[in-house]
């Protein structure tokens, strides 16, 4: 496994300050989610994915996602316009993957069937177009859409065109153990999240913490990915952005960059 970052933990950055603290944290390379704290859309100017370019390409480090906020929900159409949007700065930073959605379902079954339906279609329409500029899809157990079991439902309809982003937090709340969920998705994770969070009173609320100080069990994540030979990519997700209360970057990144390193190597 190799281990990376993502830049939701420093919001406050410039772009260029991100790619510099992947060395000097201990990181081996880069999640693109934001440009100098803002997140990374379809509207971002030519000048600033220049300079995004400019900076990954003088300092040689490996950028393993681009996170987009695009969600299947959305509608086919602008789905498919994003993506080819998406995939395109992708390419030019030289990322191998972009991170989709899901987003909301309906609550009745029947319409509910028809739009997990409708989510693997449109990722088998999706797939091809990104796949033109060298990018592949892979859909993050998140929103409603955070049961690995789902995330495979979409899979299997999507033909095996995309693959899935397990983030440890969130089949965590729906009960998921880890083991749980690489049975489901086996070799269709291709990208990893490493999240912790603690349980607060009131129904499905939390609070997130550093590494190993909650109750999301990714230590034992990281001990089956690497028994059953993952090699992709393990990706400290901290997200400051949505979270100011956490801790700063120059804080945060080095003691759980060290702690994942010690987890992967079983310690």
């Amino acid at each position: 496994m190799r281990l990376c970052y993502s830049n939701l933990a420093c919001p406050d950055w410039s772009f260029e300050r991100t790619v510099e603290a992947v060395a000097a944290y201990g990181f081996d390379g880069l999640e693109i989610r934001l440009f100098d704290g803002e997140v990374v859309t379809p509207a971002i100017s030519a000048p600033a994915r220049r300079r995004a370019e400019a900076a990954l390409r003088s300092s040689g480090v490996a950028v393993a996602a681009l996170d987009t906020s695009l969600r299947l929900s959305e509608g086919r159409r602008p789905f498919l316009e994003g993506v080819a949007a998406m995939a395109e700065i992708a390419a030019q930073w030289g990322a191998p993957l972009m991170r989709v959605f899901g987003g909301p379902l309906p609550a009745a079954h029947l319409e509910r069937e028809a739009a997990l339906e409708e989510a693997g279609a449109v990722l088998v329409q999706a797939a091809p177009v990104a796949s033109r500029h060298g990018v592949a899809i892979a859909l993050e157990t998140h929103d409603d859409f955070s049961s690995a079991h789902l995330v495979a439902r979409v899979m299997q309809m999507a033909g095996g065109a995309v693959g899935a982003v397990y983030d440890s937090h969130h089949p965590h709340r729906m009960g998921e153990p880890p083991s749980e969920v690489l049975d489901v998705l086996g070799p269709h994770v291709w990208h990893v999240h490493a999240k912790d969070a603690r349980r607060l009173p009131g129904e499905d609320s939390w609070q997130l913490v550093p590494l190993g100080e909650g109750e999301v069990p990714v230590r034992e994540m990281v001990g089956l990915l690497s028994a059953r030979g993952y090699q992709g990519w393990l990706s400290l997700e901290f997200e400051k952005k949505w979270h100011p209360e956490l801790a700063p970057p120059d804080v945060a990144l080095r003691p759980q960059a060290e702690l994942l390193r010690a987890w992967v190597a079983g310690r």
